[in-house]
C-alpha cells in the first residue's frame, strides 16, 4: 500500500523524469542530424522548424535549464534567430518561466538537496544573506550580480519564503539588462565589424559594471530600512 510520503515523493520526482526524458529526446534528435554541437548548428536546427521555431526554442531553453552556462549560448541565439525585439521578449519570458522549475524543485526537495549542488559550504553564507526570509530584493540582487550559475540561483531562491509571484517579477526584472545585452550581441554577431556589434559588446560590459552598483545600492537601502525598523521597535 502506497503511503502519503511515498506519493509525495513520486510527484516530486515525476517532473524531473519528464524534463530529463525531454532533454534526452532533444539531444538524440539533434545528434541524429548534426555531428557536433555549435552555435551555427543549433541555429540551423531550430530555424529548420519554420513557424514552429519559437516553440522549439522555448522547449530547448526549458530543457537546458539544468545545464551550466546553457543560457550564455541560448540567449544570444534568440537574438540571432528572432531579432533584437522579439528575441529579447522571448528570452526574458522563457528564462523566467524555466527558472520556476528548479525553484519549485528546491522548495519541495529541501535544503540538503540544494546543498549538494554547491561546493565549499557556500549555502550557509548565501542563505544568511537572505536572512532566512527571501524577498524581492534578495532575488533581484542574485539576478543582477550572477556570482552563482543561473541554475544554482534558482535552487537557492527556492529555499527562501518569497511568494511565487514576487519571485517571478524579481527574476523578470533582474534579468532584463543581462538578457537584452546578450540578445543584442547575438543579433549583431554575424557582422563583427559593424557598429551594432561594437555597441552590443559595450552594452554587455556596461551591464557587468552597472549591475553590481545597482545591487549594492539596493542592499544598502534594504539595510537602512532594516535598521530603521529595528530602531522603531526599541
Amino acid at each position: 500500500m502506497t503511503t502519503e510520503p511515498q506519493r509525495r515523493k513520486a510527484w516530486q520526482i515525476l517532473p524531473v523524469i519528464l524534463i530529463l526524458g525531454l532533454l534526452i529526446a532533444t539531444i538524440w534528435y539533434y545528434f541524429s542530424i548534426f555531428d557536433r554541437l555549435s552555435g551555427e548548428n543549433v541555429q540551423t536546427f531550430i530555424g529548420g522548424f519554420g513557424v514552429w521555431a519559437p516553440l522549439v526554442y522555448v522547449v530547448l531553453y526549458i530543457v537546458s535549464a539544468p545545464i551550466p552556462f546553457g543560457t550564455l549560448i541560448l540567449s544570444p541565439l534568440g537574438g540571432l534567430l528572432f531579432g533584437p525585439l522579439w528575441g529579447a521578449v522571448l528570452v526574458i519570458g522563457v528564462a523566467t518561466l524555466s527558472s520556476t522549475i528548479p525553484f519549485l524543485m528546491a522548495r519541495q526537495l529541501g535544503r540538503d538537496w540544494v546543498a549538494s549542488k554547491l561546493k565549499g559550504g557556500r549555502l550557509k553564507e548565501i542563505y544568511r544573506h537572505s536572512e532566512g526570509q527571501g524577498g524581492f530584493v534578495f532575488v533581484l540582487m542574485m539576478r543582477l550580480i550572477p556570482v552563482l550559475p543561473w541554475e544554482v540561483q534558482n535552487y537557492v531562491a527556492g529555499l527562501t519564503k518569497i511568494p511565487i509571484p514576487s519571485y517571478v517579477v524579481a527574476t523578470a526584472v533582474g534579468i532584463i539588462p543581462g538578457s537584452t545585452a546578450l540578445v543584442l550581441l547575438g543579433d549583431a554577431i554575424t557582422d563583427p565589424r559593424s557598429w551594432q556589434f561594437a555597441a552590443a559588446i559595450g552594452l554587455n560590459v556596461a551591464v557587468m559594471v552597472a549591475a553590481p552598483l545597482v545591487a549594492s545600492y539596493l542592499r544598502r537601502r534594504r539595510d537602512r530600512h532594516a535598521s530603521s525598523a529595528a530602531g522603531d521597535l526599541r
